[in-house]
């Protein structure tokens, strides 16, 4: 089990209350790049930081936790499914082509079967592209493989 930090909701609470993230920080008790890797997603919060975190903005566990499966890992269905609902602000050369190559991978998950090595390798390129799969960002994609860009 591995506890994750929802950022949107950690990030709204802080506008809420007229908060920097390093006000957020000092006043748990943390240092701000901590929080920084709390929010990011790289860490995850032990108990006395998930209740230090609680003490300062108030709510229930679930407003501003949730719990992931196994390692935190993101299944290729979920990176599809997620791809897909980024695939609307898609820029690039071939918006289409990259929208109709995830709804392929999703329908082929969706029927039990597994992803050609081709398609597994583009979603792990795309999802890294995206910038939630990487630690240091965005990772540039292998030469000849096109990924969906996002605007932003």
């Amino acid at each position: 089990m591995r506890v994750r930090l929802r950022r949107e909701v950690v990030e709204m609470a802080i506008l809420r209350r007229n908060l920097t993230k390093t006000a957020l920080a000092r006043l748990a008790g943390l240092h701000r790049t901590h929080l920084s890797d709390l929010l990011a997603g790289r860490t995850a919060p032990g108990p006395q930081t998930r209740q230090r975190l609680l003490d300062v903005l108030g709510g229930a566990f679930d407003d501003y936790f949730e719990v992931m499966r196994g390692r935190g890992r993101v299944s290729d269905a979920e990176r599809v499914q997620q791809l897909l609902g980024a695939s609307r602000s898609l820029v690039g050369s071939d918006p289409a082509g990259i929208r109709d190559r995830l709804l392929r991978m999703r329908d082929t998950l969706q029927i039990g079967l597994p992803l050609a090595p081709e398609d597994r390798v583009w979603l792990d390129v795309a999802w890294k592209s995206k910038g939630t799969g990487t630690r240091g960002g965005r990772a540039a994609p292998p030469a000849g493989i096109t990924v969906p860009r996002t605007r932003g």
